[in-house]
């Protein structure tokens, strides 16, 4: 657990940096429907072969979405001890500053959460 929890610490500290020293600018995600239809054209997939490698995918998206819900709050809480942790060595400048960051990636996560919900 604590491998776990210095790991997301490392990698919350590593965004952090990484969108502090360039803009942040959301990559392009390509949507669900998108990728799908790639899929089933490089593989050459019949129309009945596409209904079920689909119906595949929704069954794994399923499954992922139910075992994030398990582990989302603990995931959570390693997130907000970190920034605690990061918090407590910034002077009052860099809080307000890291403060605006948290909020900004939120919008940002929010809106692709937003464009995946509305890409399928």
């Amino acid at each position: 657990m604590f491998l776990l929890g210095a790991f997301l610490t490392g990698g919350a500290v590593g965004f952090a940096a990484d969108r502090a020293v360039r803009p942040a600018t959301p990559p392009r995600q390509p949507d669900a429907k998108s990728m799908r239809d790639d899929f089933a054209l490089q593989l050459s997939l019949s129309p009945d072969q596409r209904r079920v490698i689909d119906s595949v995918f929704d069954w794994r998206r399923a499954r992922s979405k139910e075992i994030m819900q398990q582990y989302q709050p603990s995931l959570d809480s390693i997130r907000d001890s970190a920034r605690v942790l990061m918090m407590n060595q910034l002077d009052t400048a860099q809080q307000t500053k890291f403060k605006a960051l948290i909020e900004h990636n939120k919008r940002v996560a929010d809106s692709t959460s937003r464009a995946r919900e509305g890409g399928r």
